[in-house]
């Protein structure tokens, strides 16, 4: 019998050197008396891997103990919790799973394992995942790593763990990769480490599992296996002479030969349909997810998305900046948990603005057509199988019984709406807010700190209503730590991380130079962020040591993990401030957020793993000064405005205050915006329009209004205002007002923006440092109001320029007889895009969602008086894959205004939007109230009230981050991704399937028109063009169906007859 000693061990195998049971097991095992193993999944696969090269061991007398893991569904998890043993529950789990070898090699695994438990070689447990409590929980997989020691007759230890994928797919394709550690060579430690956790799982002491022995049901469904006549197993007999396998057999099992797809069998098509809806609940099928999108992920998104699949269920906060694609990877986990069967009920709560967005996104990317609910009814995407089956009418009590939803978070926050979410529906899986940063205080970590605002207050009660939650925010998140913590909290935020240590530790940490006690503190703190997240990460541990040494690394940690205060009181003051910059590395922060910026993808790029490049931004700030007419007509609306607001009852004010803001809003926009708004009012006033006023204007005025508190208004709460104020306000004062705006000749803005177009355009157009910049072919035009789109679009259509516009009411196109022809949003994506028109005009709601990596010119004609609009506005352009290497933003304003001096204070201090805004967003978010608040000021106060507005934001952004706390700087992310498996099948063998008739459902019948196209006719459904190419059903998303599972065209797991125990491969099963 040979020693492990005899051989050589490499530190890592892979299937780059040739197949692993000769470069490994067979060598491994002739040297074997105990051979201790886990395996994550109780299939026949999943067994005969892990009884690669043990017949060795049976010829040496040797021993083996297996732990197989067993993952609850729904079912099983209802099950125990009426009552059920968790044993009678994993039997008849098991039992409903009945072993079958799909090919030769797979029954002669199973024989000889059969054989084994009779004579007593092997033992077999079975390992439930557990929660904290030791309660089992619905699980994915049990063991993300798999793992083994052997040991030999003198007591010599190897062990080995890491990625073997245990699906029929990954050892077909011999898709594994493992590290070994001998006890002899140094790798005691991780030799001791898996024998630890492979003693806690046999004793069932294991945390985070439940172990119990076999089922004797199930022990009788492997004994099926054994030998007839008490023979020995054949892989037995010929490793005792030594003989080789048949002619055509393999050392690793043999692809299956499927019976050819023409010959069109019950039992083929049975299987393919089986392997379509079964493989992705099997481990690896989270690759699926993603191969049946419409979209391919980038390597920063991949990160995120197997970041959350490997943590279920997944409480996570996505804070990528704005363009990074938060919404991918929201979408790619939402298309998993639902096509793995992992939730049954999903609600995304969003801004009501985004809401179509998100619809548009899941099902145009994702292939996940939810509805959206509007406070009455139930709304579909219309796709052309859902068309006549759109809407439906649901009360308040029904509407949360729809398994997967999209609602309005403004909606959802209202007390007279937060018991339906909190009391009357069903618990939720996973729960998605979008626009996270609107759950927050008012004057967080103020002395009048304010409490939570009402979306925040509905998150903290919902956070224990739900499985999985996951937190958005594209809003740059260098903030207030309370307002972090605010968010932490709904995750999983650590018990010894409360509120005061979480702000103490940020505190404390911030000159990197603590007191001893100080440290003591942080140090517990540390430990608990390991103990909730893992270790910190050895490479980071590296990065932050002085001198980046792997030694003194592992010198600080080791002190860190100490419990006792000695090892830390002996570092020098270098290495205190090594261990102060690991910690602040490795806290919840890191464990709880996944953080993307530009500059990682910068990093991306110059390391070959991104092709395209990430653009730089050039602003370019033009201050006009306004024309005579038009500053005396400015100056006189400012006045009616201060002198209205103060002329009002005390319990009027806010309502008048507010309307008055709005036409101080407007002006910045336009002197058009303006003067329609005052006509609308005119006519109320006047008797000549009756209430309610028009809808569009109103949701624009709601959408730009959110108090301190971080609430937005309902548009039903502004028309309310809207309607107070009118008992103000006199015909005559309007009257006058109008007759100057009427009088205005041509906006001067909007004459220098035609100039700007002509020069972008031409390539004539100067960056502020006088560079010349690139010609831009198109470029887009930002406004707040539709109402300054009506105004710009008939002036530079009348410029020469061909436009297109998008609004709240859609798209639009100039038709030759003068009219607008309103466009769905696919046609004006597709039109801007293949260059029908020069110049795309919309409106900031109407603009989310539409992605336009084409354009490198974004003009903003008017600014919103929060700047995080705007950084909005540019995320349109300045995104993943972006066209132009250098992106021009525009931005006009007039001179001897108040938001022109905000401006300059702010783009002088932080470089406003030439990269995305950091610290100073708490700033940027207050801007709305106090521009309001000096608009509001009196004639007498008003130059006084701007100067000191423009004096304490200069002081603001000045000042030092408060407590030491930047987000970036607690998060070091990660720059690689990690070996990955294939997908099990995706859209290439979905295509192929197409053109299988005798595969598809009974019933069914595909027509292939082109090599993308192909009608596809289903029983009781009209016929429609269905397509598997993502970049085709990009173009046509509206007219086409896309053919994966999720569209009402792909056949329902019905078609399967029920999942079996091993799904196959599915483009083996199309060979033709």
């Amino acid at each position: 019998m040979p020693l492990l000693t005899d051989y050589d061990w490499r530190t890592k195998y892979d299937p780059d050197e040739g197949p692993l049971i000769q470069q490994f097991y067979l060598a491994a095992l002739s040297c074997a008396q105990r051979y201790d193993r886990t395996t994550g999944y109780f299939s026949a696969t999943a067994l005969a891997i892990a009884a690669r090269g043990i017949e060795g061991l049976v010829l040496n007398a040797g021993r083996m103990r297996m732990v197989v893991g067993c993952t609850l569904g729904q079912p099983e998890a209802d099950a125990i919790e009426k009552g059920q043993s968790l044993k009678d529950t994993v039997a008849g789990m098991l039992l409903a799973m009945p072993l079958a070898g799909a090919n030769k090699d797979e029954r002669e695994a199973l024989e000889l394992l059969a054989w084994m438990v009779a004579k007593g070689h092997l033992e077999i447990k079975v390992a439930v995942p557990c929660d904290e409590n030791h309660n089992p929980v619905m699980s994915h997989a049990i063991f993300h790593e798999k793992a083994g020691v052997i040991e030999d007759k003198t007591g010599s230890r190897l062990a080995f763990a890491g990625s073997i994928n245990e699906t029929a797919y990954g050892w077909l394709h011999n898709w594994e990769s493992f590290h070994v550690f001998c006890d002899w060579d140094g790798g005691i430690n991780h030799v001791d480490a898996e024998e630890r956790t492979f003693a806690q799982l046999w004793a069932d002491k294991a945390r985070r599992a439940k172990v119990l022995d076999v089922p004797s049901a199930i022990r009788d469904d492997l004994l099926r296996f054994l030998p007839p006549d008490d023979q020995e197993p054949e892989r037995v007999k010929r490793a005792r002479t030594g003989v080789a396998p048949p002619e055509g057999a393999s050392s690793e099992p043999a692809k299956a030969a499927p019976a050819s797809p023409q010959a069109g069998s019950d039992e083929t098509r049975k299987q393919v349909w089986n392997t379509i809806w079964g493989a992705p609940r099997r481990p690896g099928g989270e690759r699926i997810a993603e191969a049946t999108s419409a979209v391919t992920p980038w390597p920063h998104q991949v990160r995120a998305f197997d970041r959350m699949v490997s943590h279920w269920p997944p409480r996570l906060l996505i804070a990528d900046e704005v363009g990074l694609g938060k919404t991918v990877e929201a979408g790619l986990l939402l298309r998993y948990a639902w096509l793995s069967g992992r939730a049954s009920r999903i609600l995304v709560l969003a801004p009501k603005a985004v809401m179509t967005q998100w619809q548009i996104e899941l099902r145009e990317k994702f292939n996940l057509n939810w509805p959206l609910y509007d406070g009455k009814t139930l709304k579909w995407y219309p796709s052309p199988l859902m068309k006549g089956h759109l809407e439906k009418e649901v009360a308040r009590d029904e509407w949360h019984r729809e398994p997967f939803v999209i609602a309005s978070s403004h909606l959802m926050r209202r007390r007279d709406r937060q018991v339906e979410l909190l009391e009357d529906a069903e618990p939720w899986d996973l729960i998605v807010l979008d626009e996270a940063h609107h759950a927050r205080r008012k004057s967080p970590g103020a002395v009048k700190e304010g409490p939570p605002n009402l979306l925040l207050q509905l998150m903290q009660k919902l956070k224990n209503r739900t499985q999985g939650l996951l937190l958005l925010t594209a809003t740059p998140m260098q903030v207030h730590p309370v307002e972090v913590w605010d968010l932490l909290a709904l995750l999983a935020m650590p018990d010894a991380w409360s509120r005061g240590a979480f702000l103490e530790f940020f505190r404390k940490s911030g000159d990197g130079n603590p007191s001893h006690d100080d440290l003591e503190m942080l140090a517990a703190l540390f430990r608990a962020a390991e103990a909730a997240f893992g270790p910190v990460a050895m490479d980071v541990a590296v990065r932050r040591t002085a001198g980046k040494s792997r030694l003194k690394a592992q010198k600080v940690l080791r002190a860190l993990r100490d419990t006792a205060a000695t090892p830390r009181r002996q570092l020098t003051a270098e290495e205190r401030r090594s261990a102060v910059a690991i910690m602040r590395a490795h806290t919840p922060v890191a464990g709880l957020i996944s953080r993307h910026t530009r500059d990682l993808l910068r990093e991306y790029h110059r390391r070959g793993m991104i092709d395209s490049l990430i653009a730089s931004r050039m602003v370019v700030d033009e201050f006009l000064d306004m024309t005579a007419a038009e500053a005396q007509a400015y100056e006189a609306l400012e006045d009616y405005i201060s002198t209205t607001y103060n002329a009002a009852a005390q319990d009027k004010r806010s309502a008048v205050g507010f309307v008055m803001t709005i036409y101080r809003k407007r002006l910045a926009s336009s002197f058009f915006a303006l003067r329609k708004t005052l006509e609308e009012r005119l006519d109320v006033v006047t008797g000549q329009a009756n209430l309610p006023f028009d809808v569009l204007r109103t949701a624009e005025d709601a959408e730009d209004d959110e108090d301190e508190s971080g609430d937005q208004s309902d548009d039903d709460a502004v028309a309310a205002q809207k309607a107070v104020a009118l008992n103000i306000e006199e015909s005559g004062d309007i009257e006058a007002l109008l007759s100057q705006v009427r009088r205005l000749p041509v906006d001067s803005k909007a004459i220098r923006l035609a100039e700007v177009l002509h020069s972008l355009q031409a390539g004539s157009f100067h960056a502020m440092d006088n560079t010349l910049l690139p010609a831009y072919p198109q470029a887009i035009v930002f406004t707040q109001y539709t109402d300054t789109l009506d105004y710009l679009r008939d002036y530079l259509k009348g410029e020469g320029f061909s436009i297109l516009c998008y609004s709240g009411r859609g798209g639009e196109w100039l038709q030759p007889d003068g009219r607008w022809k309103t466009l769905s949003r696919e046609e004006t994506k597709r039109r801007f895009r293949r260059g029908d028109a020069q110049v795309l005009v919309c409106t900031d709601a109407a603009a989310e969602g539409l992605n336009f990596q084409f354009c490198g010119a974004l003009i903003n004609f008017d600014s919103p008086w929060n700047p995080m609009r705007v950084e909005q506005r540019i995320g349109r352009v300045d995104r993943l894959g972006q066209r132009f290497d250098r992106i021009t933003i525009v931005n006009l304003m007039y001179e001897d205004t108040v938001e022109t001096d905000v401006y300059r204070a702010l783009r002088a201090r932080i470089n406003l939007f030439t990269a995305v805004v950091g610290r100073l967003q708490p700033i940027l978010s207050t801007l709305p109230q106090r521009i309001a608040a000096a608009a509001l000021t009196g004639p007498d106060g008003r130059q006084q009230a701007r100067a000191n507005l423009v004096a304490h934001l200069q002081q603001e952004a000045a000042a030092p981050a408060q407590d030491s706390f930047d987000i970036d700087d607690a998060i070091d992310a990660a720059m690689d991704v990690g070996e990955r498996p294939p997908a099990p099948y995706g859209l290439k063998e979905l295509g192929r399937l197409l053109d299988h008739p005798k595969l598809l459902p009974p019933g069914t019948e595909a027509q292939r028109a082109n090599a993308k196209d192909v009608f596809w006719l289903q029983p009781g459904a009209p016929k429609v063009a269905v397509t598997t190419d993502a970049e085709f059903f990009e173009d046509h998303p509206e007219s086409l169906e896309f053919w994966t599972p999720g569209s009402p065209a792909f056949p329902d797991a019905g078609a399967a007859g029920g999942l079996g125990s091993d799904p196959a491969v599915l483009s083996d099963l199309l060979r033709d």
